[in-house]
């Protein structure tokens, strides 16, 4: 139990420590890895919307043939969120180069 609480102490100390960041420092490297994860991560979210995207439209087609209003309504939701998805990275990509560094 002692032992706990010298580790939330210590935590609670470690918190407040101030850090100094060097002035003139190649951050390249880390970025560069992040850039990578970034790429990553913005194919599997526009692969997986294109999925949805896809499975939208099939599921308007067959509720167009049934006449079915809340299908129709399902498919139109799914639809637009598979748009959303799929463009989602270019969005972001827009939102990035828009922002001062």
């Amino acid at each position: 139990m002692a032992q706990f609480g010298v580790g939330c102490l210590l935590l609670f100390f470690a918190g407040n420590v101030p850090v100094f960041a060097a002035g003139n420092v190649d951050t390249s490297q880390i970025t560069n890895g992040f850039d990578a994860i970034y790429q990553v991560i913005a194919a599997i979210v526009s692969s997986i919307g294109s999925i949805f995207l896809l499975w939208g439209l099939f599921e308007w087609a067959q509720s167009l043939n049934a006449q079915d209003g809340g299908a129709q309504s399902i498919a139109f939701k799914r639809i637009g969120s598979g748009l959303i998805a799929t463009l989602a990275p270019q969005i972001i990509m827009v939102i990035r180069t828009g922002l001062p560094s």
